[in-house]
């Protein structure tokens, strides 16, 4: 691609000649990745800055760079006001804009992203379209799924499955939109049909320092420039600062304040069960997810169903045959039942806890097994351990990605939230090994509930991801002890 197309609506200088007729084929911005035809872009992170790794990528063929500063180097730069977000432009560019041609629906928030998305994209597929999802559990295209370390990928991969899915005859793209993604401007240029905002508690302060920037990054997103329509939750306080500042058109949903759909009649304890209110079409809701935050996502999802004009039979259809989230809630069952599931914010960990309650026997206990991760937010280790101390009857506290951190340190950290009464807990570092003791000490009325890791198939160790999975330690335990 020509220089010309490429930089199309972005403000920028050259820095050296740049030939009009150079063939630009390929855009990174790890230094490592370079090769002749490449643009790279010398972005700042919060470890490296990619300046400094220049001379490396014009070694490797580099034809031009894209910096904010002029760079000391052999090859032509373009300089640009904000590195980041001439990367989203220039990636869009790249990939001949394809996400215009699509109608993307985004979801953001603390907790319930994944199973909103998953439910949405359910409920277009069973209305006849062809569907996408990026998330968290990767891309899924039509039947195809991609690999995707990110939440919301970087805007080069992001554009790059823009493209495959409107190649693939994609109508919708639903997708993760993370405070991240927001914050670093992954989906400048990118505007969403609908965006849905779930809910915000306590996550990333390690990234953002307080509940209140965080705040704010996710509000940035409910604006003209990033969406056309706004569905909230009107029973969450950064919820209601979204719809009191009617910067785009909003619809609502809720259960304790008004809202244009709602729910009477609820049960949720094993499975949802629901008389809906949605724009004043009543309809029964039955659907196999449970738990009162679930209800909150299918409320969620069926308010922004019905933007996008889907009849409510097709969304009731959808909702009582929709498969389970990988990764959120899943029910085990072997001679012991165990529940798996990715929570691994205090807020998440308490309405997990909350809702495992209702798969215990009369006489039974909650034992739980989590540990927290390394590199993150210190803050809500202690918190969480306090809440593991309040809802359930024992914890078993263990590894979840420690990255660089010592694990026995961030155990002692949550430690610190059962105010060292080690009579309801037991630490025991080596994941596996502490989900085998959970199900041995677990009796057949007791529910145990394994958090924060979800469908994730690796443990994050010393820089190093290592084939792990919670689902798969489980039933390797039921096997080797017949439970």
């Amino acid at each position: 691609m020509r220089l010309e197309e490429l930089t199309a609506g972005l403000d920028y200088v050259l820095d050296g000649d740049v030939n009009a007729d150079e063939d630009f084929t390929f855009l990174t911005h790890k230094s490592g990745e370079c090769r002749p035809g490449a643009v790279f872009f010398a972005i700042r992170g919060a470890k490296d800055d990619g300046a400094g790794y220049i001379n490396d990528a014009a070694s490797a063929g580099a034809a031009a760079y894209v910096a904010e500063t002029p760079l000391k180097c052999s090859i032509p730069g373009i300089i640009v006001p904000d590195v980041r977000r001439a990367m989203s432009v220039m990636a869009a560019n790249f990939y001949l804009n394809a996400h215009k041609n699509l109608c993307i629906v985004a979801v953001t928030g603390t907790n319930g992203k994944t199973t909103t998305c998953m439910m949405i994209a359910e409920i277009l597929r069973k209305n006849g379209d062809n569907v996408a999802v990026f998330g968290t559990l990767g891309a899924y295209i039509n039947d195809r799924r991609i690999d995707s370390a990110l939440t919301t990928p970087d805007p080069i991969e992001l554009h790059r499955l823009f493209q495959i899915a409107y190649l693939s005859g994609v109508k919708y793209v639903v997708m993760e939109v993370s405070a991240h993604a927001i914050y670093l401007k992954k989906m400048a240029g990118v505007k969403a049909k609908v965006a849905v905002f779930t809910n915000l508690s306590r996550d990333h302060l390690d990234y953002f320092g307080d509940l209140e920037s965080y705040s704010r990054a996710k509000q940035a997103y409910f604006t003209p420039g990033y969406a056309e329509f706004a569905v909230v939750n009107s029973d969450d306080e950064t919820g209601r600062a979204i719809i009191k500042a009617e910067k785009i058109p909003t619809a609502t949903y809720g259960m304790e304040n008004p809202a244009d759909t709602f729910c009477i009649d609820y049960e949720c304890i094993r499975k949802i069960e629901c008389v809906v209110n949605s724009f004043d079409d009543i309809f029964e809701l039955k659907t196999h997810f449970c738990g009162k935050f679930n209800l909150y996502n299918a409320l969620a999802a069926v308010t922004a169903a019905r933007v996008l004009g889907v009849d409510s039979e097709i969304i009731c259809r959808a909702f009582f045959e929709m498969p389970e989230v990988d990764g959120r809630f899943n029910v085990l069952e072997g001679g012991k039942r165990v529940v798996i599931d990715y929570a691994h914010t205090p807020d998440g960990l308490e309405n997990l806890l909350k809702s495992a309650a209702g798969f215990k026997g009369a006489d039974g206990r909650i034992i739980v097994v989590f540990g927290c991760g390394g590199d993150r937010d210190r803050g809500k280790r202690a918190q969480m351990g306090k809440i593991a101390r309040g809802f359930a009857d024992f914890s078993v506290l263990t590894c979840d990605n420690p990255r660089t951190e010592d694990p026995l340190q961030i155990i002692a950290d949550i430690e610190s939230g059962f105010n060292r009464d080690s009579s309801g807990y037991i630490v025991i570092a080596d994941r596996g090994s502490a989900i085998t003791y959970a199900l041995l000490i677990a009796k057949r009325e007791d529910v145990v509930v394994i958090a924060g890791k979800g469908a994730e198939t690796y443990m994050d160790e010393g820089g190093e991801k290592k084939p792990y999975s919670d689902r798969a330690e489980v039933l390797e335990t039921f096997r080797r002890y017949n439970l």
